[in-house]
This record gives structure tokens, C-alpha cells and sequence, in this order.
């Protein structure tokens, strides 16, 4: 592809960085999507690699691509229409998928916030939230050890039975809480023994971990949620 490299020309890093932004806003990069690697797009627009990495290091900084370790830098730009307008559940996402979710084990409590929990939640150090644990997998094969955190104030019941099913359906039929944005981070990791017990694969097994902040239609934060995958039993597809 060629760029314009003419006298007085915007920078070649800026070309590149408007021209994948504009696929990635078209769609042609979608979101989830794996960007091109560095070599490719060197190949491509026929660039040296610093120039490749200002571009995309523009595009981190803008929000619409995010590093992931042992993957690549993924596509977080989500492309505005009637499809994507809500953010949809794990439940939901395995249905589309012809799978139906069961949770094994699930556990909720009430638990003061350290500085991290804390910030993710936009609340202060030391304040009380909800931390729902839950195992959730089809049959007797885990899928996903969830971590989620929860404001307080939204005085959710203590029974574990009330989150076998979808959190976000609870919190919307019960609480009239709508999750209407979401942002999603992705790394690839190795199960430590927390998360080699609840996935039922061996320590230092590779899998994916994917951290999302969702915010209601007030744009108050809802919930903080760190998933783990096993890396043999989910992925994400990338057409080419």
C-alpha cells in the first residue's frame, strides 16, 4: 500500500495510523480482531518497524487497539450499530455459540476492597463490595473461573442459588440495572494454582485472561470482572 512521501506530506507513522483507523472503523478490522503483526504491516506500507510501532502505539493511546500478550494487539474500537449496542453476558455469548452454561460453583460475599478493587469500582479504599465467585462450564467440563465485583449499594442477596444463571439478566429484570458499555482487556497467562484447581487443568498451564469494567445507562461503573479460560477450550477466530 502505497503512502504519500512527498515534501510536506503528513509524517508516514500518521498515514498508517489514519488508514487503520479507518478499517478498523469500517469494520474491516472488527472488534476482537488481531491486528496484523508488526512485519506484515512493515511489508505492507513498506515502513521500517519504528514507524509501524508509532502508528500503532497512536492507536492504543486512542482506544481503539489493546497489547496482548502471547496474541498480538487486539482490536477494542467497537463499531457503533443496532447488533452491538448492549454489551451481552458470558451466558449470552456461549448460547450464540449453541452451548448451554452451567454453573458449578458459585460463591458470594461481602468483602472490604483493597486499592485496586477499590479504583476499578470507583469507590474508596476499604469500602465493602460484592465478590461473586462462580465456575460456570458445560457438563462436567469448566469453561470459565470468574472473579466479579460489585457496588454494595446494590444490596444483592447472599445466596449463591440467585447466580446460577446470567448476572447481567439479574441485575437488569430485578434491579432495573441496564449494562450498556463495556470495556474488555486480554492476556494470555499461566494458571497459578487458584485457577489450576478451579479449571481443573495442571499449574503453569497457558490461559487466556480477559478483565472487563462495565458501566450502566447512567454511566455509573457496575461491575469489575477478571475471567480465566483454558487455553484449549476457548479462542477467538480471526479471518483473514
Amino acid at each position: 500500500m502505497k503512502l504519500n512521501h512527498e515534501k510536506g506530506a503528513a509524517p508516514l507513522y500518521s498515514q498508517i495510523e489514519s488508514i487503520l483507523k479507518e478499517k478498523i472503523e469500517k469494520g474491516e478490522y472488527a472488534y476482537g480482531d488481531v491486528l496484523p503483526s508488526e512485519k506484515q504491516l512493515q511489508e505492507l506500507f513498506e515502513v521500517s518497524r519504528v514507524t509501524v510501532r508509532q502508528a500503532v502505539s497512536s492507536l492504543v493511546n486512542a482506544g481503539y487497539l489493546q497489547p496482548a500478550q502471547g496474541i498480538g494487539t487486539i482490536v477494542v474500537f467497537e463499531k457503533i450499530d443496532e447488533k452491538l449496542k448492549r454489551v451481552i453476558s458470558f451466558s449470552e455469548e456461549m448460547e450464540q455459540h449453541g452451548m448451554k452454561m452451567e454453573t458449578g460453583y458459585c460463591k458470594i460475599s461481602l468483602e472490604k476492597t483493597n486499592k485496586i478493587i477499590a479504583a476499578k469500582l470507583d469507590i474508596k479504599e476499604g469500602e465493602e463490595s460484592y465478590k461473586l465467585v462462580r465456575v460456570r462450564g458445560v457438563k462436567t467440563s469448566p469453561i470459565v473461573y470468574s472473579i466479579t465485583y460489585l457496588k454494595k449499594n446494590y444490596e444483592l442477596p447472599l445466596d449463591p442459588k440467585q447466580y446460577m444463571e446470567s448476572l447481567y439478566n439479574l441485575l437488569d429484570t430485578r434491579y432495573g440495572v441496564k449494562i450498556v458499555k463495556g470495556q474488555d482487556t486480554f492476556e494470555a497467562v499461566l494458571a497459578d494454582k487458584e485457577i489450576s484447581k478451579h479449571l481443573n487443568i495442571s499449574v503453569g498451564s497457558p490461559v487466556f485472561k480477559r478483565t472487563r469494567k462495565t458501566t450502566d445507562q447512567q454511566n455509573e461503573t457496575v461491575e469489575y470482572t477478571i475471567c480465566y479460560y483454558p487455553g484449549d477450550k476457548y479462542k477467538y477466530s480471526v479471518e483473514l
